[in-house]
């Protein structure tokens, strides 16, 4: 995710006219303390079939309610037994103010109209028609565990059913609905992630990117009104006309995530780069042909950076969404404020940069929570790839000095600060400015380092391997760090002890 505030808007512009940039602003924290189940002993070996989730939905347009039944089917890769699987419940989040993931400042921004719920009911869960017990718990009641009738054996899968339905809010968020778009993302009940700390039942943080999933394969069918249009993760397989409503069928296969916008006054304007369709969803104003291109371009350099993406489409929406730009896989929310004369600079920015997410984050996935220094650091030395890879070296070379440099030292300076330490979970830093200046600009500042130290034949191909070992799957910093000094065939630790002060658990 990138951040926008307006007053930087402004001022980027004014520093950047000449060299198509803008300021990213990172992410601010809220302090809650993750719940985690210990792992004792090895993971079995991972099978190749993936979990999947089976929704069949349908959206109220009056009430803005959706209604669903999911069927989730997870296969136990680990080597103990499950007597109870857990579910992040993002909605709930949005049920008081006093947990939605907005800090106080941001309030009038996210609820333009004032604050009203958002929430997700659980209604039942079954087992092949048994049903089943649960119990919602956790900060902000965004904890689902479902408790399971027999144990679940390594290497065994199960089927649950689970019906439910979802309140979506007035939020100008990733999760809610403003005056032109209606965004449903992390909406359902999607499976926590069992790593070697155990489950992670992290709640939904106020700022950053709170998420750790595992890739799934999907399968999504949601009714909605036949005035909306409709841009999702994954490909449509089907439009059908079911009294009044059009019924949407839309499958993705190896995607972290499934989220979707809606609106009825969308216009569209359609690309393809090298055989992938890439969309620009956008409402009045010129601008719908610049995130076009910029998005096919995005996509190009990246594949030719790092491994070419995988998916058959990319989406870039306009939305009502006042943080600037958020990513899910193969579409991306931006700001649609963003989508002027004043602002195209930042505009170019913001959708380099989620587009580069779909890289870190979407295929080769990360801890956000615990770890987002990873995918942060990645990104945002990749958006400076972009403007390298477009336009030329001198360019990415302004950017660097004038949007990284130049605030990463005034911050420095100003704090007068000793202690380095990038890669740390997001509860352990001191404020939004310290993640900010330390996940985003010095994480990137190491990223460009560690490219000076291998050299540019060795730093991509390190970046390469990465990608194509960890792709569909989720790595850490020790993964990382191998890889380099693998491809490098040189002891790099010291480096990123100097630059985050990792240390290895």
């Amino acid at each position: 995710m990138i951040k926008i505030c307006s007053r930087r808007k402004i001022l980027v512009i004014t520093i950047v006219s000449c060299i198509l940039t803008l300021s990213v602003i990172g992410a601010k924290l809220r302090v809650i303390e993750t719940v985690q189940t210990v792992l004792q002993g090895e993971k079995l070996e991972k099978s190749n079939r993936m979990n999947v989730y089976n929704i069949a939905a349908d959206f109220d347009p009056v009430e803005r309610i959706i209604t669903a039944k999911e069927k989730i089917t997870y296969r136990n890769d680990e080597n103990i037994s499950f007597n109870a699987l857990y579910f992040h419940l993002y909605p709930n989040a949005f049920k008081h103010e006093d947990t939605t993931p907005f800090e106080k400042n941001e309030m009038e921004h996210a609820y333009p109209k004032g604050f009203e719920p958002g929430y997700i009911d659980i209604h039942s869960i079954q087992e092949n028609g048994e049903a089943l017990n649960y119990v919602v718990m956790g900060i902000g009641e965004s904890i689902l565990k479902v408790h399971l009738n027999k144990s679940l054996e390594p290497g065994k899968k199960i089927d649950l059913n689970i019906d439910f339905s979802v309140k979506v809010p007035p939020s100008c968020g990733r999760f809610g609905y403003g005056e032109n778009t209606i965004n449903i993302a992390n909406w359902y009940p999607i499976l926590s992630v069992f790593d070697w700390k155990g489950w992670n039942l992290d709640p939904y943080y106020a700022i950053g990117d709170p998420f750790y999933s595992d890739v799934a394969n999907y399968r999504v069918e949601i009714l909605m009104p036949q005035e909306y249009i409709l841009a999702y993760s994954g490909d449509c397989i089907k439009k059908e006309s079911i009294e009044g409503k059009i019924r949407w069928t839309i499958e993705g296969e190896k995607i972290r995530d499934f989220a979707m916008i809606a609106s009825d006054k969308f216009k569209m304007v359609d690309g393809e780069i090298d055989g992938i369709k890439i969309h620009s969803y956008y409402f009045d104003g010129q601008f719908g042909d610049l995130a076009l291109d910029t998005a096919k371009d995005s996509i190009k350099i990246f594949s030719n950076l790092y491994g070419k993406y995988p998916y058959k489409q990319f989406s870039v929406v306009a939305s009502d969404f006042f943080i600037g730009g958020m990513e899910y896989p193969n579409l991306v929310f931006i700001d649609q404020s963003l989508y002027k004369e004043e602002n195209k600079q930042i505009l170019e920015y913001v959708i380099a940069h989620e587009a580069a997410h779909q890289w870190w984050y979407g295929i080769v996935g990360n801890d956000e929570v615990n770890e987002p220094w990873l995918d942060e650091a990645l990104t945002e030395y990749s958006t400076l790839l972009y403007y390298e890879k477009k336009y030329n070296a001198e360019t990415r070379d302004e950017i660097y000095k004038n949007l990284i440099l130049r605030y990463y030292n005034a911050y420095i300076e100003g704090k007068n600060l000793k202690e380095y330490h990038v890669c740390r979970s997001i509860n352990k830093f001191e404020d939004s400015q310290e993640y900010q200046v330390l996940v985003y600009y010095r994480g990137a500042m190491f990223i460009k380092d560690l490219r000076k130290q291998l050299g540019d034949e060795l730093f991509f191909q390190a970046m390469k391997v990465y990608f194509d070992k960890y792709k569909y799957k989720n790595a850490n910093t020790e993964d990382f760090i191998h890889v380099c000094e693998k491809v490098a065939n040189r002891d790099l630790r010291g480096s990123f002890k100097q630059w985050l002060r990792y240390e290895k658990e």
